[in-house]
């Protein structure tokens, strides 16, 4: 499921990321005074920032180990991704089609970051310019050090990390809506023989009322990925609980009931599982890349876990929807269980 350039490239991360975190103070909580390492500014976690190049463009201090955000964001949307399909499983069970459309559609919405990843791409959010600290003196005597970013021109919202064919990093500045984001489909597809996933297919099939026998990808993208992104809005501020088939079917007398009012929410459960499953590859691909013992390991774990883990994050552990088959639950609890500073 990953991409074998990507899989290089992350391992190539993860390495880095074990032998910069050996050197003696380059895992200082800010680690500004190690000079020119490749996490100074960025705390024990992992928060990439960007420099404007002269000739416009974008490059990153920590693109040798830029890897370790699609890793970060992959785990990330697994949790969000389960826990949304969870939530929507409550909702379907009682018939709440057009709530369990929104849910689905979030874990789908955020389960995004792990075929991305698997791809090669990362959006990065907040966008950070170059970070600098600084000393301040309290009234008290005591000093005070932290770190602030200096804004980049044009302030981007968004920033595209990509993995080229030469296997470097390259960035670009994105747009931050629902629409935007969901265009990163298009990019996946730029390469020559690329194919996105039946899933995918499927549920843009699904958005733009057709069939993928009837369009070809490039006119499934440009009416699926719009209309994809719209089915957010409908669920939530129009209470869409029905989709086109169920509703023609009751104008024309043919289903006065509503049978079938749940397809548009299994539709989106349908692209939110599979999304999933994505993010979950990434998950084995670092406790693969763990398991080989390397050197320093368990302080790249230890960036992870603290640039990874969502504190305030309401999620029990132990608690999934029935629905979820035990091989993806038992792949969630490990990656819970492994985010566990407990157990570091």
């Amino acid at each position: 499921m990953i991409d074998a350039r990507v899989r290089s490239a992350l391992h190539k991360s993860l390495s880095r990321a074990a032998a910069e975190s050996g050197r003696g103070s380059g895992f200082s909580p800010l680690n500004l005074e190690a000079d020119g390492s490749i996490w100074a500014g960025t705390g024990l976690g992992f928060h990439p920032w960007f420099i404007r190049n002269p000739t416009g463009g974008f490059s990153c201090p920590q693109s040798p180990v830029f890897g370790l955000y699609l890793i970060r964001a992959a785990l990330r949307s697994a949790f969000i991704a389960t826990r949304a399909i969870s939530a929507g499983d409550l909702l379907q069970g009682e018939k709440f089609h057009a709530a369990a459309s929104a849910m689905y559609y979030t874990a789908a919405f955020h389960g995004l970051d792990g075929l991305l990843a698997t791809r090669g791409r990362a959006l990065v959010q907040p966008v950070r310019g170059p970070a600098r600290p600084y000393r301040h003196e309290l009234p008290n005597g005591a000093i005070s050090a932290g770190l602030k970013f200096d804004p980049l021109p044009g302030k981007p919202s968004v920033m595209c990390g990509a993995l080229n064919r030469q296997g470097t990093w390259s960035f670009e500045p994105r747009r931050r809506d629902h629409l935007g984001r969901w265009r990163e489909l298009r990019q996946l597809v730029s390469a020559r023989g690329a194919e996105l996933p039946d899933y995918v297919v499927d549920a843009l099939s699904y958005a733009s009322g057709g069939f993928m026998a009837q369009k070809s990808l490039s006119v499934l993208l440009e009416d699926g990925i719009p209309a994809l992104a719209r089915l957010r809005h409908q669920a939530l501020y129009e209470g869409f609980g029905y989709d086109d088939e169920a509703f023609d079917a009751a104008i024309n007398r043919e289903n006065p009931y509503g049978i079938r009012l749940n397809v548009r929410a299994d539709s989106l459960r349908n692209l939110g599982a599979g999304l999933l499953s994505e993010a979950l590859a990434i998950a084995d691909l670092l406790f693969e890349w763990e398991a080989e013992n390397h050197e320093n390991a368990s302080m790249v774990r230890t960036r992870l876990i603290l640039s990874t883990l969502m504190s305030a994050f309401e999620f029990e552990i132990g608690k999934y929807s029935a629905e979820l088959n035990s091989e993806t639950v038992a792949a969630v609890q490990r990656i819970a269980d492994w985010l566990n500073p407990q157990n570091a």
